[in-house]
């Protein structure tokens, strides 16, 4: 152990009531110093600073030095890396912070930590001062300007540092605690979508950090299964929440009440024509139960994944989040419109599918479907026929196609009517396979099927939907 003193950590980063501090001398000094004397100290803070964190040049050029000598496997001390960097540092400067510096690995990891986070002091100065250069640029459009500067926050918030490795014997405590956990009924990590069939098929349910993508072609009822889905879960008392880029807000919410009223749609529009006085009593029943969720929209259009990103974070610190709706896919736009439109959305996937990583969430991301699927003579969909970006489907934890015959083929009987099937395509960590659903169309919702296929078999009709 070394014997020399220890400097004193930074104390001013955290109380100083006078003045913001941007840079942090002294723990940039003890950091470099720390390195010079013990190079083992490197894979230690390693995932928290970079060189462009140091705010002093040469601790910049020293630490640039040591990281690449590191990376190569040299010897690293103060007169190994003054050879390295032939003579661009003294010598004497070196030696002076190699007497700064100390073995042990807290206070090190600490000096690390005030560097980085000086450094990103700095950075959102700079932020804040392009916004402001930003709110007196008329030329853009306001929308614009606002996303720049979201943007820049959003990757001032990400730059943060890496997870830690963990021992396998660290992972199997963590796991037989989960285990125990689940075993007694409790923290099931899922969280239910309320039709039977998928649960099932999903082992439970939907689990944080996955991305599910539920793609279809027009008027399959891609939004009718994504709402089914988010209604149960704000009925859990989790928060959902949905980006309506093609639906305006007052629709979903005539939506939700036709769901939850069990008032066909269309009475709910044209209510002076068609709604009775008990349809009326059971839509403002409905409004009371509908008013306690846990639900939130948005319906502004033309986001770009910056910008959905930012107010995803800003509802998860507000009003905590677990299923996040993308609706949908098509209307996304990427961070750089001069990219193509398959770069654009594969760009989205993936940055939805580190989202949902990143805060513990589901993200249900609906996606139209080539017209190809047309064209074959049973009409069921098959991963290939996503549009656009063939990274969907690389991005994804889940595809789900949901599927009405009868929309497809009127002629089909009555007892077709109100049928629908979910195929489960894809799926990360389990089995897929096709899935019997109804589909309730005055009321845009689905529920559970109970008996066999139309035609096979006779079966109940009646939906527990919940």
């Amino acid at each position: 152990m070394n014997a020399r003193s220890m400097p004193p950590l930074d104390e001013e980063f955290e109380a100083s009531a006078n003045k913001l501090m941007l840079v942090s001398y002294e723990s940039e000094s003890a950091l470099i110093g720390s390195l010079l004397y013990d190079a083992r100290q490197f894979d230690v803070v390693s995932d928290i600073v970079q060189a462009k964190d140091f705010a002093d040049e040469l601790h910049a050029t020293a630490f640039g030095a040591i990281s690449a000598m590191a990376h190569a496997g040299k010897a690293i001390d103060v007169i190994t890396v003054h050879e390295h960097l032939q003579g661009r540092v003294e010598l004497m400067a070196l030696n002076d912070l190699h007497n700064c510096g100390t073995s042990s690995e807290s206070a090190v990891r600490r000096y690390a930590e005030i560097v980085h986070e000086r450094a990103l002091s700095r950075q959102l100065v700079a932020v804040v001062t392009q916004a402001r250069e930003l709110a007196a640029d008329h030329t853009l459009p306001i929308g614009e300007r606002v996303d720049k500067v979201s943007a820049q926050l959003a990757s001032l918030a990400a730059d943060g540092p890496g997870d830690e490795w963990v021992s396998v014997d660290t992972g199997m405590d963590e796991f037989m605690a989960d285990l125990d956990a689940r075993c007694s009924g409790n923290g099931d990590p899922f969280l239910p979508t309320g039709l039977h069939a998928l649960d099932l098929q999903l082992d439970g349910g939907m689990r944080p950090g996955e991305l599910i993508i539920i793609g279809a072609r027009p008027a399959m009822g891609k939004t009718a299964l994504a709402m089914t889905i988010g209604m149960h879960g704000a009925k859990l008392g989790q928060t959902v929440a949905m980006f309506s880029l093609e639906m305006q807000r007052a629709d979903l919410w005539q939506r939700q009440v036709a769901m939850e009223a069990e008032v066909p749609l269309s009475k709910i529009r044209q209510p002076h024509k068609r709604m009775s006085n008990a349809d009326y009593d059971a839509v403002t029943a409905a409004n009371l139960r509908l008013k306690r969720l846990p639900f939130y929209v948005t319906d502004r259009t033309g986001l770009n994944i910056n910008t959905l990103r930012t107010k995803t974070r800003s509802l998860k610190r507000r009003h905590g989040l677990r299923l996040l709706i993308v609706d949908y896919l098509g209307l996304m736009h990427g961070t750089n419109p001069k990219d193509n439109r398959t770069t654009q959305l594969g760009e989205v996937t993936r940055s939805l599918k580190e989202l949902a990583k990143e805060l513990g969430i589901t993200v249900l991301l609906l996606a139209q479907l080539n017209r190809e699927v047309e064209k074959r003579v049973d009409q069921l969909p098959m991963l290939s026929d996503l549009r656009d970006c063939g990274e969907i489907e690389q991005d994804a934890d889940i595809v789900l196609f949901p599927h009405r015959p009868i929309h497809l083929k009127p002629s089909l009987g009555p007892e077709w009517q109100s049928y629908a099937t979910l195929r489960v395509a894809k799926q990360r960590a389990g089995a897929t396979g096709d899935l019997h659903l109804r589909y309730t169309g005055p009321f845009v919702r689905f529920g559970n099927w109970h008996g066999e296929k139309p035609g096979t078999a006779p079966h109940r009709q009646d939906d527990d939907f919940e």
